[in-house]
C-alpha cells in the first residue's frame, strides 16, 4: 500500500492520539472490569456468608429443640434419639427448609418428614458432579468444618442442577449427624443482577471515554492537517519542479529555485548540486557509451569469428574422433586377425611337427624297405645263379638221358640181332629207353619251368633294381621332405614370433588408439564446452551491443 507524505504526516500526528486513546480505554476497561470482578466476588462471598450464618441459625434452632433430650440422654440412648428424630423431622423453615440426619455408617436416619431411603446406607451415592454428599456430611460434622457444597437437581426438572450449601453437626451420644441445606440459586441470581448493573456502569464509562477520545482525535486531526499543509507546501513546490524536469525529456540544465534558508531551501540547493553532478556524469557516460559501442561492435565481430572457428574446430574434432574410432576398430580387427593367425600358425606348427614325425617314420621305413629290396635283389641274384646251376645240371641230365636213350637204342638193336637170346635184354633196353625218354621229357618240362623261373627271376631282379633305385630316390626325397619340414617348422616358429609381435603391437596400437580416442573425446568435450562458451560469449557480446544501444538511447534522452 502506497502512502503519500501528507498521509504519513497525518498518521504521525494521529497515531499517538489513537494509541493514547486505546491505551486509556484499555486501562479504564481493565480497571473497571477488575473492580467489577472484585465487587461481584465480594457480593458472592457476602451472600454466601449470609447463607452460612442462616444455616447456623437454623441449626441452632433445631438443636435447641432437642437440647433437653440430648442433655438428659446417655451415650447410646436410642430411645431419646428416636424422640429427637421425631421432633427434628417436623421442623420446617422458609419455603422448603428441613432437617436430615445420618449415623457414622452414612445410614439415613431421617429426611424431614419423608420416609424415602430411611434406614439405607447412602455412602456410595454421588451428586452429578461426583461428590459423595452423604459421606461428606458425616465427615464435616465430625471434624467440625460443618459445611459442604454440592449440586442437586430440581424436583420439578432433574435436568437442571442447583448449587446447594449444607451444614452438618455431630451429636456423639446419639451417633447422629444432623444437617440442613439451602439452595444457592438465589445467590447466583443476586450476583447476576449485580453483574448486570456493573456492566451497565462500565458501558456508560467506556462510552464516555470513547467520545472523549473521538473528540481528541478530531482536534488533533485538524491540527495535524493544518501543520502538514504548512509543512508540505514547499515540498509540493519542489515536487512540481521535479515533475517539470522529468516531463522535460531529461533536461539536466534546469535547476530548482532556492526561496528560503531553512531545511527545504537546503534541500533545493542539495538537489541542484546533485543534478549538476548527474549532468557531468551523464555527459561522461554519453562519451563512454560512444566508445563502448565501437568496442562492443569489434568484440561482437571477433566473437562471431571465434564462434565460426570453434564450429569448424568442433567439426574437425568430430571427424578426428570418427577416424580414431575407425582406427581403433581396425586395430581391434588386426589384433583379432593376428591372434587368429598366431593360433593358426601354432596349429600348423603342431601339424608340421606331426607331419615331421610321420615323414621321419616314413624315411625310416623307406630305408628299411630299400635295404629289404636290396636284400631281396641279392637273394634273387643268388636264386638266378642257383637256377643257372640247375640249368647246367639239367643239361647234364638231358645229355645223360640222350646218351642213355642212344645206349638203350643200341642195346635194343643188339638184342634184336641176338634174337631170342637177347630178348630179355631187349626188354630191359626198352625200359631203359622209356625211362630215358621220360627223364628227357621231365628234363624238358623242368627246363621249361626253369626258363619261366629265369624269366620271372630276371623280371623280379629288374623290378627289384628299379624298386631299389626308386627307394634310393624316395629316401632322398624323404630326406629332402624332412629337411623341408624342418625349415617349415623354423619358418612357422618365426611366423609365430612375428604373429606374437604383431598381436602385441596391435594390442599396443589398440590401447594407444583407445587412449587417443579418450583424449580426442575429452578434446571434443572441451571443444564443445569452449564452443558453447564462445557461443555464449558471442551472444553476450550481441546482448552487450544491444545494451550499449539501449544505454546510448537512454543517454540521448537527457539534454546535456
Amino acid at each position: 500500500m502506497r502512502l503519500t507524505l501528507k498521509t504519513k504526516v497525518l498518521l504521525l500526528a494521529l497515531l499517538p492520539v489513537i494509541l493514547f486513546a486505546l491505551i486509556l480505554s484499555g486501562a479504564a476497561a481493565k480497571i473497571l472490569l477488575d473492580l467489577a470482578q472484585d465487587e461481584i466476588s465480594e457480593t458472592r462471598e457476602r451472600l454466601l456468608k449470609e447463607s452460612r450464618q442462616e444455616l447456623e441459625n437454623f441449626m441452632q434452632i433445631g438443636l435447641g429443640s432437642v437440647n433437653s433430650l440430648y442433655e438428659a440422654a446417655s451415650s447410646g440412648d436410642m430411645a431419646s434419639r428416636e424422640q429427637a428424630i421425631a421432633i427434628l423431622a417436623k421442623i420446617k423453615y422458609g419455603k422448603d427448609g428441613y432437617f436430615f440426619g445420618h449415623d457414622s455408617n452414612v445410614v439415613r436416619l431421617f429426611r424431614g418428614s419423608s420416609p424415602v431411603d430411611v434406614g439405607k446406607s447412602l455412602a456410595d451415592r454421588k451428586d452429578p458432579n461426583g461428590v459423595y454428599v452423604n459421606r461428606e456430611l458425616v465427615r464435616v460434622a465430625k471434624d467440625g468444618s460443618n459445611f459442604v457444597e454440592y449440586s442437586s437437581p430440581l424436583p420439578t426438572d432433574e435436568s437442571v442442577l442447583v448449587p446447594k450449601l449444607a451444614y452438618s453437626y455431630y451429636l456423639p451420644k446419639w451417633d447422629m449427624a444432623v444437617g440442613t441445606a439451602v439452595n444457592l440459586d438465589g445467590i447466583e441470581a443476586q450476583v447476576a443482577e449485580v453483574q448486570e448493573a456493573i456492566d451497565e456502569r462500565i458501558s456508560t464509562i467506556l462510552t464516555s471515554v470513547a467520545v472523549i477520545a473521538a473528540l481528541m482525535l478530531v482536534v488533533f486531526g485538524i491540527a495535524g492537517l493544518a501543520l502538514s499543509n504548512a509543512f508540505l507546501r514547499p515540498l509540493q513546490r519542489i515536487k512540481d519542479n521535479l515533475d517539470d524536469i522529468a516531463a522535460g525529456e531529461g533536461d539536466l540544465t534546469r535547476r530548482l529555485q532556492v526561496t528560503s534558508d531553512d531545511e527545504l531551501g537546503q534541500l533545493a540547493g542539495s538537489f541542484n548540486r546533485f543534478v549538476e553532478k548527474v549532468h557531468g556524469l551523464v555527459r561522461q557516460i554519453a562519451e563512454l557509451t560512444t566508445q563502448l559501442t565501437g568496442l562492443v561492435g569489434e568484440v561482437a565481430d571477433q566473437a562471431q569469428r571465434s564462434e565460426q572457428a570453434m564450429e569448424r574446430q568442433r567439426s574437425e574434432t568430430d571427424q578426428v574422433a570418427t577416424a580414431i574410432n575407425e582406427m581403433s576398430a581396425a586395430a581391434h580387427e588386426v589384433a583379432k586377425s593376428a591372434q587368429g593367425a598366431a593360433e593358426a600358425a601354432q596349429q600348423t606348427d603342431h601339424e608340421g611337427q606331426a607331419a615331421k614325425r610321420v615323414v621321419d617314420g616314413s624315411i625310416e621305413r623307406i630305408h628299411a624297405l630299400v635295404v629289404d629290396i636290396r636284400t631281396s635283389g641279392q637273394s634273387l641274384d643268388s636264386l638266378q645263379q642257383d637256377v643257372q646251376s640247375i640249368v647246367s645240371v639239367l643239361d647234364v641230365i638231358r645229355s645223360i638221358a640222350e646218351q642213355t636213350n642212344l645206349l638203350a637204342l643200341n642195346a635194343a638193336i643188339e638184342a634184336a640181332r641176338a634174337g631170342e637170346a637177347g630178348r630179355g635184354f631187349a626188354v630191359v633196353a626198352d625200359e631203359v629207353r622209356a625211362l630215358a625218354s621220360r627223364t628227357q621229357q621231365s628234363t624238358q618240362e623242368i627246363q621249361g619251368m626253369i626258363d619261366r623261373l629265369q624269366q620271372g627271376t630276371q623280371s623280379a631282379v629288374t623290378a627289384m633294381r628299379r624298386s631299389s633305385d626308386a627307394g634310393d630316390v624316395t629316401s632322398e626325397q624323404a630326406n629332402q621332405a624332412g629337411a623341408s619340414l624342418d625349415a617349415i617348422a623354423q619358418l612357422i616358429g618365426t611366423i609365430n614370433a612375428m604373429n606374437a609381435q604383431i598381436a602385441s603391437a596391435a594390442e599396443e596400437q589398440t590401447a594407444v588408439a583407445e587412449e587417443i580416442n579418450r583424449s580426442v573425446h575429452q578434446i571434443a568435450t572441451a571443444v564443445e564446452s569452449v564452443a558453447e562458451e564462445t557461443h555464449h560469449g558471442a551472444q553476450t557480446s550481441r546482448n552487450l551491443a544491444g545494451l550499449g544501444e539501449r544505454l546510448g538511447a537512454l543517454v540521448r534522452q537527457f539534454r546535456i
